[in-house]
């Protein structure tokens, strides 16, 4: 709903209009408070301007702090800047929203914006502060960590380095050591082959040579096998040699029976059976010694292992830290804050426009204009106000407070003490750790001093294969080296910043310009009501007009109410009080006090009743509004007529 300004009297109702009345020329005057009918074309123009350039200001506010491509950023701005544009051109509801942001910003609402802007502060100052003296102190403890371990591993690599050089040595050489062993294990095999071979006896009915529980018992059960055998092979070739003797002598003798005769030594093969005396020394007299298994085992295992790869692996990890961003956030906190102003401004022209009791309690121009024409007509006013209703009435050109206006100044000087509070409080730590940091700094510098001496010669003498092989190995210990290294954690000593003058500036004055807006805010809420009143005349005159018929009922109200009270009063609370001033004025202390609007009224405006007996003391005002008559002693038969409401109505054109 929009209102629409008409046609107004010569006189002008508002000081606004007034003082432009006499600055301005006629022209400039007709165009801003003229009909809307005049000068269509220029308030289309003027509007379109009014509402590109508010567009601007407003973009700026909104969209500053938002991330977009520069593309993103001139089509948004042109297309935001066009329907400002037609705004204004069209819309008095919106021009007069944008004026009404700059009353607002020294409200609440900027208040609220200027809050956004210390919290900023705070964090790029004492916040960001002390984690960053946090983060120097923690960074210099690391670095003291890590100053003691580089020198533990600098004393524990000279330690491990002849260790680490027999492996990086083998490592090198795997190749020729793989030969090498390679070689051990083809040697070996033969010795493997004697030792587990089934060859050198008779498998038949040995049984007990597989299964033996242990390498010693199998190869000395085969040792014993083997020793039978070549026993009974002595045995078969004597017999076999005997035998062959017979034949040859058989057939050298041809003559029977001399032959028989003769040859019958050859016949003696028993004394071959003389060999199996050896048998029992197989048994007890077996040369194997009594270790020799396990030994084999253990030396078996050894040349299975040798042949084995080596390999080494090397894992590097990598961490990352993702922060926050506050400042993103907080520079949407500032653009969602102005377009709560906007929406503050505009929701104070949309009541102003609906409700005709939102912030009506102003004594205009206008206000003073019907009361004065009232006043000359004889007819019923309201000025000067009776105390009571000083109480629900604002003097818009008043420099006091009104008692109404008061609650939102301390509400919001509340809300400043608890933020100055709180950035106390933050200054108070950073300033703390500020002083902790630096005296660390000062008192923690420390020197340090690593000296080591190494030499080792190692000899190994021979040309065997395991003399090789130790050589190649062992050989790399014999290494000489000397350390003497001087250091200090200088570097590693924290480093705390102080927060400079910009930093107290960006804090303190945003707090100051609050403390400002919080006396400032109780007359720039009362400039709204003017603004609003420029771009809809004809709804703030019936807004006043309500007003005035609204007051002029409540004082006749009042006023009969006090009449029937005073009637009443005359037997119990007059009397009781009417003894206590007697006595009070006896002692030299008079008291005048209004019996109709309870105030304390001074000695020279005291109107007080000529009748005789009657002490009732009445304030110049509520004396004429009573007609000159005490209620109070007159009989209740001569009260006239109650107050009527038949001139309380104004209706005024103009």
């Amino acid at each position: 709903m929009e209102c629409v300004r008409e046609t107004r009297c010569k006189t002008p109702h508002s000081t606004l209009e007034q003082v432009c009345k006499r600055i301005l020329p006629p022209g400039v005057h007709r165009f801003l408070f003229g009909p809307l009918s005049e000068f269509p074309v220029v308030r289309r123009l003027t509007g379109a301007v009014f509402g590109a350039l508010s567009g601007v200001g407003l973009f700026f506010g909104l969209m500053h702090n938002i991330a977009m491509t520069p593309v993103q950023r001139v089509v948004v701005g042109c297309v935001f800047v066009g329907l400002c544009s037609l705004g204004g051109m069209f819309s008095s509801l919106f021009r007069c929203s944008v004026l009404l942001m700059f009353p607002s910003m020294i409200g609440s609402q900027g208040r609220t914006f200027l809050m956004v802007f210390v919290l900023h502060g705070l964090y790029q100052g004492p916040i960001a502060n002390i984690q960053h003296n946090v983060q120097d102190v923690a960074s210099s403890m690391g670095c003291n960590i890590d100053l003691q371990i580089t020198h533990s591993k600098v004393m524990w690599r000279m330690l491990t380095e002849p260790y680490v050089q027999v492996v990086q040595e083998i490592v090198n050489d795997s190749e020729e050591f793989q030969k090498e062993s390679q070689n051990v294990s083809k040697k070996f095999q033969k010795i493997r082959d004697e030792v587990m071979g089934r060859y050198g006896y008779d498998s038949l009915g040995k049984e007990s040579v597989h299964t033996a529980n242990s390498t010693q018992e199998e190869y000395v059960t085969k040792t014993r096998a083997r020793c039978d055998y070549v026993v009974q092979q002595g045995i078969s070739r004597c017999q076999d040699w005997f035998s062959n003797k017979w034949e040859e002598c058989m057939n050298t003798i041809q003559a029977p029976l001399i032959n028989n005769f003769l040859c019958i030594p050859m016949q003696f093969h028993f004394l071959c059976d003389i060999m199996r005396v050896m048998t029992t020394w197989c048994t007890e007299k077996i040369p194997v010694e009594g270790n020799f298994g396990q030994t084999f085992d253990k030396l078996n295992d050894s040349i299975n292992r040798l042949a084995e790869h080596f390999t080494t692996n090397v894992v590097l990890k990598e961490k990352t830290v993702i922060a926050e961003k506050i400042a993103g956030v907080i520079n949407f906190l500032l653009s969602f804050t102005f377009i709560t102003v906007f929406t503050s401004a505009f929701g104070y022209v949309r009541l102003f426009c609906r409700d005709i009791h939102f912030d009506n309690v102003y004594i205009t121009t206008y206000f003073r204009q019907i009361d004065a024409r009232r006043s000359r007509a004889g007819k019923r006013h309201l000025l000067p106000l009776k105390k009571v209703e000083q109480e629900s009435l604002i003097n818009p050109w008043s420099l006091s407070i009104h008692p109404s206006e008061l609650m939102p100044v301390i509400v919001g000087f509340l809300q400043v003490a608890s933020l100055a509070l709180f950035v106390c409080v933050l200054l108070a730590v950073d300033g703390i750790l500020y002083n902790i940091f630096d005296l660390i700094r000062r008192h923690t510098f420390t020197t340090y001093s690593v000296t080591s001496v190494h030499h080792a010669d190692i000899v190994i003498g021979g040309d065997s294969m395991l003399a090789r092989l130790l050589r190649k190995t062992i050989g790399a210990f014999n290494t000489s080296s000397n350390l003497d290294v001087q250091s200090s954690n200088l570097h590693c000593l924290p480093q705390p910043h102080a927060l400079s003058q910009s930093n107290y500036l960006w804090i303190f004055t945003p707090l100051l310009l609050m403390c400002l807006m919080c006396c400032l805010q109780v007359y720039t809420n009362r400039l709204r009501r003017v603004i609003t009143a420029f771009y809809f005349p004809k709804r703030e005159k019936k807004r006043i007009l309500f007003l005035y018929n609204l007051q002029i009922q409540k004082r006749i109200s009042f006023i009969n109410r006090q009449r029937h009270l005073l009637r009443n009063q005359k037997q119990t609370f007059i009397t009781v009080l009417s003894v206590l001033l007697a006595l009070l004025k006896r002692v030299g202390c008079r008291l005048h006090w209004c019996w109709v609007c309870n105030r304390f009224v001074r000695q020279n405006q005291a109107v007080e009743c000529s009748s005789v007996g009657c002490t009732v003391i009445y304030c110049q005002q509520c004396w004429t509004d009573l007609d000159n008559i005490c209620y109070a002693c007159l009989p209740h038969k001569q009260c006239g007529p109650q107050d009527n409401s038949s001139d309380s109505d104004v209706y005024y054109g103009c």
